[in-house]
């Protein structure tokens, strides 16, 4: 096993662009899942400036394929850290990574605010690979600087999305406002993606699954009004993943929120689909059937609600396979 200071040589040095991506994710991994642990037995949570350090001379390295850096400065998702947990603790999981992303992006405010403008050139768009390059980091460089909570980035945001002549950069735009506190700018930018895409099926499947994975609280209460949208079907798959699959599988936060309300609403949402679409719905019982992963509340809410789905009377082969091999 590598230790921290050696992580750091090889995020800054290797030749290899895998290998700098790795000692980067190895780097956070071990920082954040220190921090849980100081999370959970409440110590004060600092930050190991050796991150900050990593991330600062990767970020002001111009000679490093921007594609690569990209890559090396994202963190870890919420979802691969659970993987990694013996027992998955929701809160401490996000309040480490989004206490992570803050720091970061307030120590390092400036030369993120100078790649992205520097990154930011007008122009036509190319699919050609540097240009993919340049807007992959100059979106992450946005998603840190939201982080800081200042309003002068959601007009920063607000301004690429009006500029945009791409999908990349506008959804991007899009995402990093609604998934952020400013509920209002939010609401604004929503409202004008879907007015300009609602006849783009594709394109309003990715509205839908924005706002369902929106770790905000509230999203649950969204997420029920969306449904009720007129662009929405329950007949649809395409929908059901983007809106339901988004929530239920992407959004952890929400999803398992500690009175049961999201375990409630799945099985609410697979009891009427078993009846019109029992393979989607066995699909979408996957997170209910990872119950064996979370603590003794959580294993009791959830194992409830399959009980609940598996009482109900006549299911699908589909669904009573899944929820029935789940309980044994």
């Amino acid at each position: 096993p590598y230790q921290r200071d050696e992580l750091v040589f090889l995020m800054a040095n290797d030749s290899d662009g895998f290998s700098r991506w790795d000692a980067a994710q190895k780097l956070a991994v071990d920082i954040m899942q220190a921090l849980v642990h100081d999370y959970q037995t409440g110590v004060t949570l600092k930050l190991d400036s050796r991150l900050v350090d990593a991330y600062r001379a990767v970020l002001e390295n111009s000679a490093l394929d921007k594609a690569m850096v990209a890559k090396v400065l994202s963190l870890p998702t919420e979802a691969y850290l659970s993987e990694l947990a013996t027992v998955i603790d929701v809160e401490a999981i996000h309040h480490v990574r989004n206490f992570v992303r803050k720091e970061l992006a307030l120590a390092l405010e400036d030369v993120l605010l100078s790649v992205y403008e520097a990154n930011n050139s007008g122009g036509e768009y190319s699919p050609d690979a540097a240009s993919i390059a340049r807007r992959s980091l100059k979106n992450l460089c946005l998603s840190y600087l939201m982080v800081t909570g200042e309003a002068r980035y959601v007009a920063l945001a607000e301004e690429q999305y009006a500029e945009a002549d791409n999908m990349t950069d506008q959804s991007a735009a899009l995402s990093i406002v609604a998934h952020s506190r400013f509920k209002q700018a939010a609401h604004k930018l929503l409202e004008r993606f879907y007015d300009q895409w609602q006849d783009e099926a594709l394109v309003v499947n990715q509205w839908f699954a924005i706002q369902a994975t929106n770790p905000e609280p509230g999203t649950l209460a969204d997420v029920e009004a969306l449904m009720q949208h007129s662009a929405f079907d329950m007949k649809n798959p395409n929908k059901l993943r983007s809106l339901l699959g988004g929530f239920c599988g992407q959004n952890a936060i929400n999803f398992h929120m500690a009175d049961g309300s999201g375990y409630r609403f799945l099985g609410d949402r697979i009891l009427e689909l078993n009846k019109q679409n029992p393979q989607v719905a066995s699909r979408m019982l996957t997170p209910l059937t990872r119950w064996k992963k979370y603590d003794e509340a959580r294993q009791q809410l959830m194992k409830a609600q399959l009980q609940r789905i598996l009482d109900s009377g006549e299911l699908s082969k589909d669904v009573y396979e899944v929820v029935s091999k789940s309980l044994a």
